[in-house]
């Protein structure tokens, strides 16, 4: 059957269909339906109550092709399913950074969820300069509670495998192999050039042995190393935010993969807002300097907050079940000098990952908007310029950089060579 998306008189009896849904809007007698996707994947609606606005949810449905590219690019319409599994897992472990999802339909490959009325997409706040004192915080817990409870240092081996094999993402992980780490280092009709972005740095991409390697060793790991259920796709545009609350949203990429994908997911989408700033920070208010220093703060924290809450989160786990994941060792001393180095991997895997994604979102077809909509193309240059020399030295020298301050000051480096 031809796929058509619900137009706003056929969703609001299918929900007035649903019992629980119903009771939520507080039984109306109209609905406001209003269509706000980003055009990217799936269609997204408020569905709002007509005489009293704040009761609402939204509701997600999705099309068996890639909507930003149209039925040239078909998808599995199952990956609703995949999102919905997701989320819940999500939530039980983290449910104050989770909407809720309160109805699930296989068969239109549609879901009723939350809506976070009062809070916006973090992308849009950090464009606009607004600082969110609990962003890392939550962020940071958000992150340690997914990766570690997915993951063989807590499940069960037999749980583990079985979840494994019941959330296998093959089409949507395809996307990402191919447009993350393999697409930008090709001269690939999908990539998208800024008008202004010099020859010689896309020439860099495709013709630098070292990078090219690093890329193809953070792929192999992306493909191969099947740590915990990961979001699978963790930018600023899937976080939605207030002064107070943080939620993560939309992880219709999850599957089981390696940690550092989501963390650097993250980091590499406060860099690219960070270098962005330069242009929007003197639009704004002529000074970008104290919130990049915020957004450099961010990345520190996170990461470091993130850290000692997941080895916090693993110590609990072997000191209540007296097991280590190494065995019996009595002194710890072991078990400590795997634990170091275990996060010592994780951190430069994060950092080989945060390289690719920013690449990807300078020359890849699916860009950020806080670069993208800059109007001035020599500026615009500009900043995708350094975002690339950052994003090389993360990739290249990521086994080399191993606290995440010399993070922060390659990114200050690089920004004070362009103030010079």
């Amino acid at each position: 059957m031809e796929f058509e998306a619900l137009n706003a008189s056929e969703l609001t009896a299918y929900l007035r269909g649903i019992p629980a849904v119903h009771a939520l809007l507080g039984e109306p007698a109209e609905l406001d339906i209003a269509e706000v996707g980003d055009g990217n994947l799936n269609y997204v609606y408020f569905a709002s109550n007509a005489g009293a606005a704040e009761k609402s949810v939204v509701v997600k449905q999705a099309p068996p092709f890639l909507r930003l590219v149209g039925k040239t690019w078909p998808l599995g319409r199952e990956r609703m399913e995949r999102e919905v599994a997701a989320l819940r897992r999500f939530g039980s472990l983290c449910p104050q950074h989770v909407p809720k999802v309160y109805h699930a339909d296989s068969q239109l490959f549609l879901m009723v969820m939350q809506r976070l009325a009062s809070h916006r997409i973090l992308r849009q706040g950090l464009t606009d300069g607004v600082v969110y004192p609990r962003l890392a915080d939550h962020l940071s817990t958000y992150l340690a509670n997914t990766l570690f409870f997915g993951s063989d240092l807590f499940l069960n081996a037999d749980i583990k495998k079985q979840a494994m094999s019941a959330a296998v993402n093959s089409e949507l992980c395809g996307i990402t192999e191919d447009l993350v780490f393999t697409y930008p280092f090709e001269d690939h009709p999908s990539n998208v050039y800024s008008a202004k972005l010099p020859r010689a740095a896309l020439e860099r991409l495709r013709q630098t042995p070292a990078l090219r390697v690093a890329a193809a060793e953070m792929k192999w790991a992306f493909m191969n190393h099947a740590e915990t259920l990961l979001h699978g796709d963790l930018h600023t545009g899937s976080i939605m935010v207030n002064a107070d609350e943080t939620y993560v949203i939309d992880p219709e990429f999850s599957f089981y993969g390696p940690m550092a994908f989501d963390i650097g997911a993250v980091l590499a989408n406060l860099l690219l807002a960070y270098f962005s700033r330069d242009w929007h920070g003197r639009l704004h208010d002529g000074r970008p300097e104290a919130y990049q220093a915020w957004l450099l703060e961010q990345v520190s924290t996170i990461w470091s907050a993130f850290a000692a809450k997941f080895q916090k989160l693993w110590r609990e786990h072997e000191g209540r079940s007296k097991t280590s994941f190494i065995g019996d060792d009595p002194d710890r001393a072991c078990a400590d000098a795997f634990k170091a180095r275990f996060m010592q991997r994780l951190l430069a895997d994060t950092l080989g990952f945060a390289g690719c994604k920013m690449i990807r979102r300078i020359v890849g077809m699916a860009k950020v908007a806080e670069i993208a909509h800059i109007p001035d193309d020599t500026a615009r240059a500009a900043i995708e310029v350094r975002c690339l020399q950052c994003a090389e030295t993360l990739l290249v020298e990521r086994q080399s950089l191993t606290d995440i301050e010399q993070v922060v000051r390659l990114a200050r480096a690089l920004q004070s060579t362009h103030n010079q």
